[in-house]
């Protein structure tokens, strides 16, 4: 009978015991699980701040990365010191690639077997691989044309590219061409004439988001701090602070939502 009291305090010990392992493994499983997306690409990527605009779109927690080097292809990147080690140690879940602006561009077979488009599928193939070895899911996130006679081919050449590398590919040209056309007043060019405005970062924002996540942002994409325009680091990578302020909205919720319900 005296021992009873000691097996109840041992037996309650060991419930609260229980209880604090199970919550310190649920948050080791939910700090594992953390969702880390790192952009790869050039000036397309990070004027507007395009990473920026897609952590606004994201939960608390989530961590979002850019490698973005001005005027840099895919081909530029395979080799890059700094880029490789970010693939292989940041500890990525999703990886979106972009290629430089008509790079992609090939209208036939004859293209396709080019020495050139070969160099850029191969280049992008062995990236790709590298950032799928270490664990992250891969996207390659498409561009456009001023031009709308040239957006098949582009299509064409980013959709060769993206099965390649085994990526889902995140259509972009015809799209914006269309809603160029319907929203001529929008800004989807930037006064350079060249990149993207804040209603294409905004278009690109909402179709990759909802790749990534599998569901339809409703509101507008904004990005806190600096709206790049020039390279926001020598080496080409940058972390967004999603802190940051000045917050600068791109496009009204209204139209946000018209984006994100496009198909």
């Amino acid at each position: 009978m005296p021992r009873k009291p000691a097996s109840r305090a041992s037996a309650l010990l060991q419930v609260v015991l229980a209880t604090c392992l199970l919550v310190i493994a649920c948050a080791s499983h939910a700090a594992d699980h953390t969702r880390r997306i790192l952009f790869v690409g050039n000036s397309l990527t990070y004027v507007n701040n395009l990473p920026s605009a897609v952590a606004s779109l994201a939960p608390p927690g989530v961590e979002v990365d850019a490698f973005a080097l001005p005027g840099a292809s895919l081909v530029d990147d395979e080799h890059n010191a700094r880029l490789a080690g970010l693939l292989a140690n940041g500890h990525y879940t999703d990886v979106v690639f972009q290629e430089r602006g008509g790079n992609a561009v090939c209208p036939n077979e004859a293209c396709f077997l080019s020495d050139e488009f070969t160099h850029t599928m191969r280049a992008s193939k062995a990236l790709a691989d590298a950032a799928r070895s270490a664990g992250a899911k891969v996207y390659y996130l498409g561009t456009w044309q001023a031009n709308p006679a040239i957006e098949p081919a582009l299509i064409a050449g980013e959709r060769r590219i993206a099965e390649v590398m085994h990526a889902r590919y995140i259509e972009i040209g015809q799209t914006w061409v269309s809603q160029r056309l319907a929203d001529p007043g929008a800004a989807w060019l930037h006064s350079d004439g060249e990149h993207p405005g804040h209603a294409t970062t905004a278009l690109m924002a909402l179709r990759l988001w909802h790749a990534i996540a599998g569901e339809r942002a409703n509101r507008a994409t904004c990005v806190g701090g600096v709206l790049y325009y020039h390279a926001p680091s020598e080496d080409g990578f940058f972390r967004v602070d999603r802190m940051a302020k000045p917050v600068t909205c791109l496009v009204t919720n209204e139209r946000a939502s018209a984006l994100a319900a496009l198909p």
